[in-house]
């Protein structure tokens, strides 16, 4: 069985496949929205966007709600 390392942890491959067979259009602009807002320095490109691909589905609603309360609610 083969496995794949996703921000430090194993998945089975066919796991991690059928995760990102499901990202839509929607999912990879958030992540690609991400990356443009950071300003840190990404030493390994490929391992990050294998992770922010692999976790947009669980963070891209959490990341946007944030934003809305920011810009109605945040500091003025």
């Amino acid at each position: 069985r083969e496995y794949i390392r996703v921000a430090g942890d194993e998945f089975p491959r066919e796991v991690v496949k059928s995760v990102l067979l499901k990202l839509n259009s929607s999912h990879i602009e958030y992540v690609f929205e991400c990356l443009q807002e950071n300003t840190t320095k990404i030493n390994n490109i490929k391992s990050d966007l294998l992770t922010a691909l692999y976790n947009a589905p669980l963070t891209m609603d959490s990341y946007y709600q944030n934003a809305v309360n920011h810009n109605l609610f945040g500091e003025k």
